[in-house]
């Protein structure tokens, strides 16, 4: 099943209150760049990153630059996306993200959000998996028990539906509604904690370090 990954990285970070996906994590990579490389090293066919207009993409992986210039070069692989009415909600992030996969004719597509760094790849299979094997389904989401969360897949059918939506509407709305059916696939608790506020940042920055110590 070709499928396209969105990751989502257009959020303001308003609650931390600093730019969460440049944060250095222990192996010295970003937090944004672990979440982007769960992707890449996942079963997915390609990837695209929203992200926006002033991201200086800081965060992103050297080997994504260009040597000469030092400026991100699209590849097959990797696509970087802007996002120009960010600030207008999650929904138009969303559409970006959705509309620029589209050019890549999937027959579905899995988001992602950027500030989720222990999430793997295998979470992502798992996912993508569930997918191709629950025909029937519009969706498959994550879930810690309480409901469906990212990362999410679609089928191509449910694009019209995900830009139908607006302002702060993400992807939720669709998988509460009636009309559309799904399934969950349980991850472990870890795969959805995400760096909203500074407790939370610290949380992962100590889980990160504790399974360092006991490899």
């Amino acid at each position: 099943m070709r499928m396209t990954g969105i990751v989502l990285a257009a959020g303001k970070s308003r609650r931390l209150g600093r730019d969460k996906l440049s944060v250095i994590m222990p192996d010295g990579r970003s937090l944004a760049a672990w979440s982007l490389e769960a992707a890449l090293n996942s079963e997915l066919d390609q990837v695209v990153c929203v992200v926006k207009p002033e991201d200086s993409l800081a965060w992103l992986p050297l080997k994504w630059f260009d040597s000469a210039t030092y400026a991100y070069h699209p590849t097959a692989r990797l696509r970087i996306v802007v996002c120009a009415d960010y600030a207008f909600g999650m929904a138009n992030s969303l559409h970006s993200g959705v509309l620029s996969a589209m050019e890549y004719k999937p027959e579905g597509i899995l988001m992602l959000l950027g500030d989720q760094p222990l999430l793997q790849a295998q979470d992502i299979n798992l996912v993508t998996t569930a997918l191709a094997t629950h025909k029937l389904s519009d969706y498959v989401a994550a879930t810690d028990g309480e409901g469906g969360k990212p990362p999410v897949a679609f089928r191509s059918h449910m694009f019209g539906p995900l830009l139908s939506l607006h302002g702060d509407e993400g992807a939720r709305k669709i998988m509460r509604s009636a009309n559309y059916s799904g399934v969950h696939v349980p991850l472990s608790e870890t795969s959805f904690w995400d760096a909203d506020t500074e407790p939370e940042l610290e949380r992962i920055l100590n889980y990160v370090y504790e399974s360092k110590q006991t490899d």
